[in-house]
């Protein structure tokens, strides 16, 4: 997809945004107004064609209602009433959508034409080619569109790795794609460690997670040095990478399982912030880490009771072996001390309880430093990829005492998003850290398979910040 901005606009097919009761310069879209052929309601489309161009008529509800939501809706409809044509080139002038209105469209419009078909024997053959854009300062305009084409390729491939079935995108498989990143990118470097490597360690949490597993466990680490100065302090992602989690002993019911291949939701978003910044050859140094494992049941799966040695030495009771995450996260997070970070975010689909409290569209954000709490807030603002703070209430700590061990790893039904955040904080006191529970945001809630990608556009938009 090639999207140009432009001064003028002379394509065969052109796309016009309307309000409600708005009319326009042009004769053939005012006809079919006068006629009440279109209305102007959000996300309503209407093709006009004059003898000469093509008119793509696209409502945005009533103006005074116009945000980014809506804005979306109307890109999608436009999309499908493209495809519905089969038009693949085409004009539009997107000043009518308010602030970053061409980055905002040309995220939309990426995101608006994603689809999965890998898997499938019948693809999709649609695809757009060139779009124009109008724009009186074209050179920003085109530094928007770059940035946005980024960000929404980026996410769409965490969509995709999300949308793989753990037969396919499992443990080696993630592995394979962190190679590709290192191959393709000078700047990337890729370390890992293997099972061995992590038992030499003392990775007792995340060996034990996967040891019911026939598929092997990891965590790579990619490390982007894009910065003038290879020795500035590194931005850390650090992923929940589970490519399947029955629950393990603890089973999960089977309603919740079909959903459990992007219990990886966490490493997927890694993955795509890296294509992002990658693509996009930012000046600055970013570490990405998964930590991938299936959590599944074999006879030397772990049980509940066992209690397990990580690598920063603290025991761990497993009140719960459905409560893995935390437990490969926390070797992982223990393991990236090593690279002296300036700062370390995790991203998790770690807590049902997350879906509970702030449903399938909104990230739970935590964090031990208000400054970077404060940097992730105004990233989620700036990409419209909403989070929530949520506080590390010292006293729910005490949900966490273990009777034979230095601590549980579950808190009980109350507070259960706060709880697993605060387990996470036990290991990541010696440095300035973030918790991003998206169990709900990077999957559309528990109990629908629908990728989204998210938080993507968020963690790009941090590392953008910090560059500015």
């Amino acid at each position: 997809m090639n999207i140009t901005a432009v001064q003028s606009l002379n394509a065969a097919a052109q796309a016009v945004f309307l309000f409600e009761d708005e009319t326009t310069s042009i004769e053939a879209i005012n006809k079919a107004i006068s006629k009440g052929l279109f209305t102007g309601k959000l996300a309503s489309t209407l093709p006009v064609n004059d003898g000469e161009t093509l008119y793509i008529t696209v409502g945005l509800g009533k103006k005074d209602k116009l945000k980014t939501t809506a804005t979306r809706k109307a890109v999608d409809a436009l999309f499908k009433a493209l495809k519905s044509l089969s038009v693949t080139q085409f004009a539009v002038d997107t000043n009518k959508l308010g602030n970053d209105a061409v980055r905002i469209f040309t995220e939309a419009l990426i995101n608006s034409s994603y689809h999965f078909d890998a898997l499938k024997s019948d693809k999709d053959s649609y695809q757009l080619s060139d779009i124009q854009i109008l724009a009186d300062d074209t050179k920003k305009a085109q530094h928007d569109i770059s940035i946005a084409s980024a960000i929404a390729n980026g996410q769409n491939y965490a969509k995709d790795l999300k949308n793989f079935p753990a037969n396919v995108c499992n443990t080696d498989y993630l592995l394979n794609e962190a190679k590709k990143l290192a191959e393709k990118n000078d700047n990337v470097t890729l370390h890992y460690l293997d099972e061995k490597k992590m038992h030499e360690l003392g990775m007792g949490c995340i060996t034990a997670v996967g040891q019911g597993s026939k598929m092997p466990s990891y965590i790579a680490c990619m490390e982007y040095y894009g910065a003038e100065d290879k020795s500035q302090k590194p931005i850390i992602l650090v992923g929940k990478g589970l490519v399947y989690d029955t629950g393990g002993l603890c089973l999960k019911p089977w309603q919740g399982m079909a959903t459990m291949k992007m219990d990886m939701g966490g490493a997927a978003a890694v993955f795509g912030t890296m294509k992002a910044i990658t693509d996009l050859n930012l000046p600055v140094n970013v570490i990405g880490v998964v930590a991938l494992v299936e959590n599944s049941i074999d006879g030397a799966s772990f049980r509940p009771g066992d209690v397990l040695k990580s690598m920063k030495g603290i025991t761990v009771e497993v009140g719960n072996t459905d409560a893995e995450g935390r437990l490969a996260l926390c070797d992982a997070l223990t393991y990236i001390e090593k690279y002296n970070p300036e700062v370390v975010i995790d991203v998790a689909t770690l807590t049902g309880a997350m879906v509970i409290s702030l449903g399938g569209k909104i990230s739970g954000l935590f964090g031990n430093d208000d400054k970077l709490v404060e940097a992730l807030k105004d990233a989620s603002k700036e990409a419209k990829d909403p989070a929530w703070h949520l506080p590390l209430f010292e006293d729910y700590h005490e949900q966490l005492k273990s009777e034979v061990a230095d601590m549980n790893n579950i808190g009980g039904p109350a507070a259960g998003s706060i709880t697993a955040a605060l387990f996470l904080s036990r290991f990541t006191e010696d440095y300035r850290w973030a918790h991003l529970d998206v169990a709900g945001s990077a999957m559309g809630g528990f109990d629908k398979a629908t990728a989204s990608g998210r938080p993507v556009p968020l963690l790009t938009q941090y590392i953008l910040d910090q560059i500015n």
